[in-house]
């Protein structure tokens, strides 16, 4: 029996993206986000901003970032953590830091077995 409550988690899948050098830090795994593979609807509109150019793909991940990303430790203040959406800003402050996030997000391995199930 699947249970929405205690097994969704489970079955969607993540990636976890260490950036602590690009922040400052000396090693990468002092900082890092986990994003959740993408709802269907967007998948389908990232295939859309992949067809308008650099631009919308960068939009589009500015937007979709808050919603996909499930963990996180990077903080406002010593106590405070960074909300979703200050976070996605954040990244989107550093060019070398936006590039990697969606370098290493787009190459996860949920979006190689989309590819791989579109071809058959």
């Amino acid at each position: 029996m699947f249970v929405r409550q205690k097994q969704l988690n489970n079955c969607i899948q993540k990636v976890r993206i260490n950036i602590g050098k690009l922040v400052g830090l000396e090693s990468d795994e002092e900082c890092y986000l986990v994003l959740k593979e993408l709802p269907t609807l967007e998948v389908l509109k990232l295939k859309e901003a992949h067809e308008n150019g650099l631009q919308a793909i960068m939009e589009f991940f500015k937007e979709i970032i808050p919603h996909i990303l499930v963990e996180h430790n990077l903080y406002e203040t010593e106590q405070q953590k960074m909300s979703n959406k200050d976070v996605a800003e954040f990244i989107f402050e550093k060019s070398e830091l936006t590039n990697k996030v969606i370098s290493e997000y787009s190459n996860a391995s949920f979006f190689t077995q989309t590819s791989k199930n579109e071809d058959k």
